[in-house]
């Protein structure tokens, strides 16, 4: 009986030890990047990049498949959130003949579903129909101004009449959850940001179209000398030999400051995986408290997965300014 007991706990263990390491094993199976170099055979950039694109793929199914468990979860527990939205209404000051109308939504007309979405808002926020009109027709910059607005009302008013608020620890601890949830995806923004900075300096570059539309005007000289001998065979020479050095000096000048985005990629990735992986955690907690809805443990995972994959992308791209290779001569 103790082997069976000891058994078991082993299993629950390493499961939730595997729902917790995905994102680090990931990190464990990127492969390591390739020298600061472009002396690297056809052959050779072919064979990174099917590796990377492997684990891409990889990566790319198991997010695939968190989204369908969620997906399901939530379908499975439809009641709970039913429930979870009726019991706001009472907090929002619904009656209970408005809730016994929304049980059965299906049956209410489109009219009376926005005048009940109306009165939800009034209640809620003490407004008029037509400021919630008017709001309805304000630009984003205006809605945002006008929501920051409110919000310092709102505190300000609760901080001057304490006692006039209603406790209720769970809109309390949903508040609390909303303004974590929003400082940490404020957070990973400034890392997305960051990395895209990274790339948008090398791509913007100047000197590189300027390289490529060299490069290609000699291409079309070179072309439309094909097939035609009036003992031009010495310029044709002449113009091969410009874009191969065009082309290796394009790899040269590009490449070794790609690699370094990538470096300086998966040092913010590493250091933006605890906040993924917190906002995951988040997420779930502010969706059990709205809905009643348990998200799978594993799917806190699914937006480090998904900035992992994005990183793959990236370095599945590392040849990507390889335009010469001498096996094609």
């Amino acid at each position: 009986m103790k082997k069976i007991i000891f058994s078991l706990v082993a299993l629950s263990i390493a499961v939730l030890v595997s729902a917790q390491t995905k994102t680090a094993d990931y990190m464990k199976k990127i492969p390591a990047q390739p020298l600061d170099s472009c002396n690297v055979s056809k052959a050779g950039a072919e064979s990174f990049k099917t590796l990377v694109s492997s684990l891409s793929e990889e990566i790319s199914n198991d997010i695939g498949t968190l989204k369908k468990l969620e997906k399901k979860s939530a379908a499975n527990d439809e009641a709970a959130a039913k429930e979870a939205a009726l019991k706001q209404m009472s907090q929002y000051g619904m009656s209970q003949e408005d809730m016994e109308k929304m049980k059965n939504a299906k049956n209410m007309s489109a009219a009376d579903k926005q005048a009940m979405a109306n009165k939800m808002m009034q209640q809620q926020t003490n407004m008029s129909p037509d400021e919630i009109k008017n709001l309805s027709k304000m630009s984003d910059a205006g809605k945002k101004a006008y929501a920051e607005g409110y919000a310092t009302e709102a505190m300000a008013v609760s901080q001057a009449n304490p006692e006039s608020q209603p406790a209720d620890n769970n809109t309390q601890n949903i508040s609390e959850l909303l303004s974590q949830q929003q400082s940490i995806a404020g957070r990973i923004s400034g890392y997305d940001q960051s990395i895209g900075n990274l790339y948008a300096s090398i791509e913007n570059d100047p000197s590189r179209q300027e390289m490529l539309d060299r490069i290609s005007n000699w291409k079309s000289q070179y072309g439309r000398m094909i097939g035609v001998d009036y003992g031009q065979g010495k310029q044709m020479d002449s113009l091969a030999l410009l874009v191969k050095k065009e082309q290796i000096k394009y790899c040269d000048k590009f490449t070794p400051k790609y690699r370094t985005a990538l470096r300086q990629h998966k040092q913010i990735l590493n250091s933006a995986l605890p906040d993924y992986q917190k906002l995951g955690e988040v997420i779930s907690q502010v969706t059990m408290a709205q809905t009643g809805i348990a998200r799978p443990p594993e799917c806190t995972e699914t937006g480090a997965l998904e900035a992992i994959h994005k990183y793959l992308g990236k370095l599945n791209q590392t040849y990507k300014f390889k335009l010469y290779f001498p096996e094609d001569d």
